[in-house]
């Protein structure tokens, strides 16, 4: 099952609220603090992601009960990757847009 999650947008600037996560050199701001569940995302120029899509395109992020069993045939561009917290995440293409599926377990 999937089930939508956040819609993640690129900030060149600063944002009230945003976190650094050392894992991938960028800050983000929570979509659980924004009510139309936005996430921004600030790009560290030392950041792992830079030469990936991630660095030019929003993406959408869905929950999936299972991570490996739903990337099946899915075109990668970055992960699976464990970000912490018992959450595992990993970035493809789909039809030119990009997509996000973050898979939750109880630690």
């Amino acid at each position: 099952m999937k089930s939508f999650h956040h819609v993640a947008m690129l900030s060149e600037r600063e944002r009230p609220g945003e976190v650094f996560s050392d894992l991938l050199k960028v800050w983000v701001v929570s979509p659980d603090d924004d009510p139309h569940r936005v996430e921004w995302v600030r790009i560290a120029s030392d950041s792992p992601l830079l030469d990936t899509p991630l660095a030019r395109m929003p993406h959408v992020a869905w929950e999936v009960d299972d991570l490996d069993a739903e990337l099946q045939g899915k075109e990668l561009v970055y992960g699976p990757i464990d970000v912490g917290g018992g959450l595992r995440t990993a970035f493809f293409l789909m039809n030119g847009a990009l997509i996000e599926y973050m898979e939750s377990k109880p630690r």
